[in-house]
């Protein structure tokens, strides 16, 4: 089967979508199929980088029409609900081409949250709007790819009617795994490791803003970097690292702190779980659909309360171990790869 995956989040750049996708589509070749992605970079007109590392693509329709003829694919995956992901969903509407989309990210609920001032009055209303839009985008589709089963309430809450789709997500086990600390020698314990692209829509300030005994370690790279490395001189930040290394920091890190709210799932959980660590989390349908047993860690509405809960659960080595057991036996991206295959938008 030959898949063409379109999205407007893909290499260079660094977050959720993409390292989905990057980890995905080795296994589904795996399997016997061909898959071609196209992201921004595919495209001649594009913006210049926005916000850190984000281009958009311009007039992209007639990229789009030629990938559909020469590649000629199976089955078409919108990703990303974008200039690119937009102009593909109109082609194939009206090619009579059926296809399957993703939730990846609430920028809706994100959006309303950072109004402020005379705005705020108008929170509820801009918020039904945007989700009208994203709705409109996703009941085209043949199924919607949601990461858990929370996230498929929150959308049925907001008129999404589907159908859904589960995909899940994992960690590479090259990378993340158990074993000894290697890491953060010197550092007063215990540690509280965030890693993730460095952005206001992922909350560090909540972390980082909160008392806790420890040392507050951030590992990620992005637009909101050097304002925080201002506004908290005393967290560690460690820039962008990547496999092997970053698995290492995980496993040497005692507490793994996830603040975002807007996040549909979080991938950085299941790395940190699969490395033995457990997770501090705020309140969030990303947290509820991953720390799904008590080893796994805590999520509250006070992170302060999360980072204690967590901490009281982290154990010695033994205790990593049967975290790490548990969480692989829920989530990989083999597992992620055949749910993404198993759906057939021609049958619907």
């Amino acid at each position: 089967m030959k898949i063409l995956i379109i999205s407007d989040a893909w290499e260079p750049q660094l977050n959720g979508v993409v390292r989905t996708y990057q980890n995905i589509i080795p296994e589904i070749e795996a399997l016997g199929h061909t898959v071609k992605i196209i992201g921004p970079r595919d495209f001649p007109y594009r913006t210049p980088p926005i916000n850190h590392d984000v281009e958009l693509a311009l007039f992209p329709g007639r990229t789009i029409e030629e990938t559909l003829d020469s590649f000629e694919p199976d089955r078409v995956h919108i990703a990303v609900e974008g200039p690119i992901g937009w102009s593909a969903r109109n082609i194939c509407l009206k090619r009579g081409i059926k296809f399957s989309t993703c939730f990846h990210s609430n920028f809706a609920d994100f959006f309303v949250a950072k109004l402020g001032g005379r705005f705020n009055a108008l929170a509820n209303v801009l918020s039904k709007k945007s989700f009208d839009v994203l709705r409109n985008f996703h009941e085209a589709s043949s199924g919607i790819f949601v990461a858990s089963k929370a996230l498929e309430e929150e959308l049925v809450s907001h008129g999404f009617k589907g159908p859904f789709l589960p995909m899940t997500r994992g960690a590479k086990a090259e990378f993340f795994h158990t074993g000894p600390a290697t890491k953060f020698e010197g550092l007063p314990r215990p540690i509280i490791l965030s890693v993730g692209r460095v952005s206001q829509e992922k909350n560090y300030d909540v972390f980082l803003s909160t008392e806790c005994e420890g040392t507050k370690v951030v590992i990620g790279d992005g637009p909101y970097l050097e304002a925080l490395k201002k506004k908290y001189p005393d967290v560690v930040f460690l820039g962008r690292r990547e496999k092997e290394e970053l698995g290492e920091y995980f496993r040497s890190a005692d507490v793994f702190a996830f603040p975002s709210e807007f996040d549909t799932f979080g991938i950085v959980q299941v790395e940190a779980l699969i490395s033995g660590i457990p997770v501090a989390a705020l309140d969030s349908y990303a947290a509820k659909s991953v720390l799904t047993d008590p080893q796994f860690g805590s999520y509250d509405k006070d992170f302060r309360a999360a980072i204690l809960q967590a901490a009281d659960c982290v154990g010695d080595q033994s205790t990593r171990e049967e975290r790490s057991k548990k969480a692989r036996e829920q989530y990989s991206w083999g597992k992620a790869a055949k749910q993404f295959l198993a759906f057939d938008p021609s049958l619907v």
